[in-house]
């Protein structure tokens, strides 16, 4: 089962295209984010296509609604991240349309229930395209020693650096190395290679990002 947690403004198709890339199966709920406003038309609109359309492909799923208050941006990122934490199984978030008022509070909880959310699904603007958003993890920064190894295969980012280089430039065991890599790829820092009897250690883009911004 599946919870996708959509933003909703005028266009339905923000919705139900990123729903049908992502594929859609009985049993699924989708909840539809919203401002605080009975009164527009345009978004009744909107969220009775959305309906229509997925019954008519998949009448097992539910769909409800979820609104956020424009003015309450603590409150609204407490609300979504309550939608996050009560889903059963996989949890889908979908970046689609909407207001800033409730994008952008529903945007900052991905970072901050990361390792809640299966997979986050923008709907761009420009293409009317379909992506999915790797979401860095930057909440829990590793220890000191591991950012420095980090900060070592980031500088070796073309070549890649194998452990017996890390070592040396830190001057330390390379079962120390070994071990700080092994973290940095279970966070997606880093990835790794074998050439040979040597493992080389490549930075993902998260893990340039992260030491470019100092979020380690």
């Amino acid at each position: 089962m599946t919870t996708f947690i959509a933003t909703l403004g005028f266009d339905s198709t923000r919705v139900t295209r990123p729903v049908l890339t992502y594929g859609l199966e009985e049993q699924d709920e989708i909840v539809l984010v919203h401002p605080t406003d009975h009164d527009n038309p345009r978004a009744e609109e909107a969220k009775n296509d959305v309906r229509r359309m997925i019954a008519e492909l998949q009448p097992n799923v539910e769909i409800r609604t979820v609104t956020l208050d424009p003015d309450g941006f603590f409150d609204s990122i407490r609300r979504t991240a309550a939608q996050i934490d009560a889903a059963e199984d996989d949890v889908v978030l979908i970046l689609g349309g909407g207001a800033r008022d409730i994008y952008l509070p529903v945007a900052f909880v991905t970072f901050v229930r990361q390792s809640s959310i299966d997979s986050v699904l923008q709907f761009s603007d420009i293409s009317g395209s379909v992506s999915e958003l790797e979401i860095p993890n930057f909440l829990h920064p590793p220890g000191k020693s591991v950012v420095e190894t980090l900060e070592v295969i980031v500088n070796e980012e073309h070549e890649g650096a194998s452990l017996e280089l890390i070592a040396n430039v830190l001057n330390v065991a390379k079962s120390t190395v070994a071990r700080h890599v092994t973290e940095l790829e279970e966070r997606d820092f880093v990835r790794s290679e074998r050439e040979g009897k040597s493992k080389i250690a490549y930075p993902t883009e998260q893990g340039c990002l992260a030491v470019d911004l100092g979020a380690v």
